[in-house]
């Protein structure tokens, strides 16, 4: 029993690995920068969000550097976010 127990906590913790890996998909930096400014959000709003520096996101968006895995989710769903909301506002008529 002892044996299934601990596979099974094994199964879990791959699983939840494999999530937040799936989780981490990150756009190429170019899209990152597009979806940043057709929010007319700055550099200094990603990071506060992010609590990095504005240098870090800089170079997250020319693709220098890439973050690691537990800043990639952050980012990830930032980014996601932020494109969603910039869809629905491009979609809706303005007034």
């Amino acid at each position: 029993m002892k044996v299934n127990t601990v596979q099974g906590d094994d199964a879990a913790r791959a699983e939840e690995l494999a999530g937040r890996v799936r989780a981490a998909q990150l756009p190429p930096p170019a899209e990152r920068l597009r979806i940043r400014q057709a929010a007319h959000a700055t550099l200094e709003h990603f990071a506060f969000v992010l609590r990095v520096s504005q240098m870090t996101v800089s170079r997250w968006e020319r693709g220098e550097t890439e973050p690691g895995l537990d800043q990639r989710v952050a980012y990830a769903r930032l980014l996601r976010e932020v494109a969603a909301a910039t869809a629905t506002e491009e979609e809706q008529p303005r007034v």
